[in-house]
């Protein structure tokens, strides 16, 4: 019984030191688009999703700031995840309402953009570049309610390519 108060224990310390040491980790990836390289290049690897492509979701939705919160949505960190997507991952509980620590979590950027590139992976298994894009910005949902975002479809196509010709 010792043994499992002491593991419950830990358990629970470790979370209330989450937050911050998420918020830390957050804070050492710069706004530097070279700094996520390896990030990138795992998550490519993992979901079999061009690079550059990822690059570009990332200059699109924070502009490579790992701290970029949209208030409206929410939605945070470099591919601005939102709580509904971290809880089809697996990392939220009730998106509705979501923890400080599961927040945290989301903005960690080896996180958020392993949740990012996982769904883009899905998207495009599904839908062609055109749609899966879109959908990306306004969801399945909105997009099969007829919300467009073709501004939005533009600024990834011509980053991808201009990150796919360096």
């Amino acid at each position: 019984m010792g043994a499992i108060l002491i593991i419950v224990g830990t358990i629970l310390a470790a979370l209330i030191v989450l937050p911050r040491k998420a918020a830390a980790m957050t804070a050492t990836v710069a706004r530097d688009p070279n700094s996520i390289d390896s990030i990138i290049a795992e998550n490519a690897k993992r979901y079999t999703v061009d690079p550059a492509l990822i690059r570009a979701f990332i200059k699109v939705e924070s502009d490579f700031n790992p701290n970029a919160v949209n208030p409206s949505d929410p939605s945070y960190g470099l591919m601005q995840i939102t709580p509904m997507l971290a809880e089809d991952y697996g990392i939220v509980r009730d998106y509705h309402n979501p923890t400080e620590t599961e927040i945290a979590m989301i903005k960690v950027p080896s996180t958020n953009v392993r949740i990012g590139t996982w769904q883009i992976s899905r998207l495009l298994g599904d839908y062609i570049f055109e749609i899966a894009v879109q959908m990306y910005n306004v969801g399945i949902t909105g997009y099969k309610k007829g919300v467009r975002a073709s501004d939005y479809l533009a600024k990834i196509t011509r980053y991808y390519n201009e990150y796919k010709s360096h």
